[in-house]
């Protein structure tokens, strides 16, 4: 019978010390998170019955900072961070969520300073402005940090989870060259926000793809919902600007308010609308025949593998094991509903 490996052999495996392995297999604390994970690891890989169910001695305080907005996809957003908390907690993470009210920077920085205060790494939505892009940057020497949704590149975050918006936008371009034919026509695009960087590559992937494709599809307005639901009078005057619109690609909030302005001028049916996340709200629209095409991700896997990231950076996840970045999915009325 092969003889169980002791203490010694976990601390040649390891390259640590028998007391490092020691205080770590009894609990005793005082270890290096990274070197605790390190220990653990060697032992449950050498089969060592007291690691198996072992998780760091440490907590992992990770902090997520959002903004407070009922758009669905943040819903979902933070329902993943909170699965994730679940499936993981087995190594010692606690994820506290931290709320800006507007789309203001000293609003946002002040959440800012307060999480990073109270935490050891930092999960972020925020918006591209210069004063927050600058308290990330200064941040980020300190705690890792890993933005989600939108990006701030240069900013010295390890690491961004979210789909490449460019080609979000792109797709959504070539969906609607498709769906307006030779014939083309008239096209608007509705932005939630100017400051979220992924709203603006968002609208460069579709003029591009339009501009290169589909000549004939011209944007002739790009309108700001500032991410507002009681936007009826503001729909209601831009199809009174395009009485001859076709298309509209909406990346923000509204869709029920935009159906119902369509359906009042007759339009429900003849003008092409794509969108952003998959939603019983929206599904509905789409069997209704108002809303063409939703394009799609999973934000409970953006939400796991931004925890991922700062488990791995922690030294407490395998590399190998973060789950991949995600590509657009395309709902159409065919395949939307699951049967």
């Amino acid at each position: 019978m092969a003889r169980k490996p002791s203490m010694d052999d976990v601390a040649a495996a390891a390259g640590v010390s028998r007391i490092t392995v020691d205080r770590v297999l009894n609990g005793r604390g005082g270890v290096k998170p990274k070197t605790e994970q390190l220990v653990i690891e060697t032992a449950r890989a050498m089969g060592v019955d007291r690691a198996l169910t072992m998780m760091p001695t440490r907590i992992l305080r990770i902090g997520v900072v959002l903004q407070n907005n009922v758009n669905s996809y943040y819903v979902k957003l933070r329902e993943g961070f909170l699965r994730s908390a679940q499936q993981y907690k087995r190594y010692n993470i606690r994820i506290t969520f931290f709320y800006f009210e507007q789309i203001n920077a000293d609003a946002a920085i002040r959440t800012l300073a307060k999480a990073a205060a109270e935490c050891d790494g930092l999960v972020v939505t925020l918006f591209d402005d210069p004063e927050v892009t600058a308290t990330v940057d200064q941040l980020s020497r300190k705690l890792p940090i890993v933005t989600v949704a939108s990006d701030l590149p240069g900013t010295g975050r390890i690491g961004y989870v979210g789909s490449n918006a460019v080609q979000e936008g792109g797709t959504a371009g070539a969906l609607m060259g498709r769906f307006l034919g030779d014939a083309g026509g008239d096209v608007v695009v509705i932005v939630g926000l100017h400051q979220l960087l992924e709203h603006d590559q968002r609208e460069m992937g579709f003029r591009d793809i339009l501009g290169r494709d589909y000549p004939n599809c011209r944007v002739v307005e790009t309108f700001q919902s500032y991410e507002q639901e009681n936007i009826r009078k503001d729909f209601r005057a831009l199809l009174r600007r395009h009485p001859a619109l076709r298309g509209v690609y909406n990346m923000s909030v509204g869709n029920p308010v935009l159906a119902e302005e369509l359906k009042a001028i007759g339009k429900d049916q003849s003008v092409c609308v794509i969108t952003h996340t998959e939603t019983p709200e929206r599904v509905a629209l789409m069997d209704d025949g108002v809303v063409d095409a939703i394009i799609d991700r999973e934000p409970f896997l953006e939400a796991r593998r931004a925890i991922e990231i700062q488990l791995h950076h922690a030294g407490r996840f395998a590399r190998d094991d973060i789950t991949p970045p995600q590509r657009p999915r395309i709902f159409l009325r065919e395949n939307v509903h699951f049967e």
